[in-house]
Parts: C-alpha cells; sequence; structure tokens
C-alpha cells in the first residue's frame, strides 16, 4: 500500500472523528466500538488505530477538535494589544454559544458530554472536562484581572469569585438548552444571562447590554 500523504492522513482522521461524533450520538460511547467508528467512516478498523489507540483517544480528539476554537477566542480576552478585556470575553462566549446554537454537530457533542456512565471513556471524558474547566477557569481570571488593571470592574469584585459565576451561568444555559431545548433560547438566554451578570460587576459604560457581540482578532496560531 501506498504511503499516505499528510494531506490524505488528516483527511482520514477527520473522517473518524465526523463517523465517532455520529456513532457516539447515536448509540453512546460504551455502545459504540473502533470497529463500528470504522465502518461509518469507510475504513477498515485497522486505519482507525493507526489513528487512534482506543476510544478514549477518539473521544478527547474529537471533543478538543471543536474545543479549540472556544478557548482561541477566549485568550484575545487577556491579551496585553488589546484593552477591551470585558466586551472580548463577552464576545467570545456569544460568538462560540450562537456556533452551537447554529449547528447541528455542535449541539450532537454537547449531548454526548451531558450523557454519564460507567464505561472507562466516560470517566476519562469527565476528567477531560474537569481539566477543560480548569483551563477556562484560569483564561477567565486572567481576563478579568486584566479589565480590573484598566479599571474596568467595580470596586471590590473577587477575581475568583466573577470568574466562577460567569462560567456557571454559560454551563448553565447550556445544558439547560440541550437537556431540555423547548424551554430555551440558546442565543437569547445566553446573552441576557451574560449582560446581567456583567452589568452588576462591570464598571457602567464598559459594555452595551443587549448588543451583539463585537468581531475579535483571528487569534495568531504561532502564539
Amino acid at each position: 500500500m501506498a504511503r499516505k500523504t499528510k494531506q490524505e492522513a488528516l483527511a482520514t482522521r477527520e473522517g473518524i472523528l465526523d463517523a465517532a461524533l455520529a456513532c457516539f450520538h447515536e448509540h453512546g460511547v460504551a455502545g459504540t466500538s473502533l470497529a463500528a467508528i470504522g465502518e461509518r467512516a469507510g475504513f477498515s478498523r485497522g486505519a482507525v488505530y493507526w489513528h487512534f489507540k482506543n476510544k478514549s483517544e477518539v473521544l478527547e480528539a474529537m471533543i478538543n477538535r471543536e474545543r479549540v476554537h472556544f478557548i482561541n477566542r477566549l485568550r484575545q480576552a487577556y491579551s496585553p494589544d488589546r484593552i477591551t478585556p470585558v466586551q472580548d470575553l463577552r464576545s467570545a462566549m456569544l460568538i462560540s454559544v450562537s456556533e452551537i446554537a447554529r449547528d447541528q454537530r455542535l449541539r450532537d457533542m454537547m449531548e454526548i458530554m451531558l450523557r454519564n456512565d460507567l464505561s472507562a471513556e466516560s470517566l476519562a471524558m469527565q476528567q477531560l472536562q474537569r481539566d477543560s474547566v480548569d483551563e477556562e477557569m484560569d483564561i477567565f481570571r486572567r481576563a478579568l484581572l486584566r479589565a480590573q488593571e484598566l479599571g474596568q470592574l467595580r470596586d471590590g469584585v473577587n477575581i475568583n469569585t466573577l470568574a466562577r459565576i460567569l462560567h456557571a451561568c454559560l454551563v448553565g444555559v447550556l445544558y439547560g438548552a440541550m437537556l431540555q431545548p423547548e424551554h430555551f433560547d440558546l442565543e437569547g438566554d445566553s446573552r441576557e444571562t451574560m449582560d446581567a451578570m456583567l452589568s452588576y460587576y462591570v464598571t457602567p459604560g464598559v459594555f452595551v447590554p443587549g448588543t451583539e457581540p463585537l468581531p475579535l482578532p483571528t487569534p495568531d496560531p504561532a502564539a
């Protein structure tokens, strides 16, 4: 067999991850095998094993493939080259929520993450989620510290407390919308919730509640 080019290998990997998302959503993590993923993708089980050792690796890669865009947006909020950390943090959250609201594939992934069983893969996913929260909270704190240094937070605001509240509000609306979509307007409720919290803690005039999120600069992949 001829050696695959880098582009072909990347296309195969992406196809495996697309198939894994569909299989995990339809049959659950525990009910999906690597063979089933390969069959769904149109590849042999050997091709799947060439890229991934086990389902846990597939699951982690599937989640991180989408999550990297969210993290890169968040990191813009504490850039020393910008002076709008509150607006940037708000934009990063609301833009990402809008993508989830409008992309069925992203919503399917959120539903997969909501499910829980006692499989090794689900336990690994829970650890991945805990690690993700730690990373996200660190970014929130750094962005809010930058805002505090610029005088954009009210006096006496506790950075750690505000980071926890904002993260909890975002996750709460997302999970609620996944569990009971008929009761939630994902984009509208996220904006209302974020703006209510920010208005309480942020200096008046720093952002305008209810407005569309502002565009963010394209992240530098070398940064």
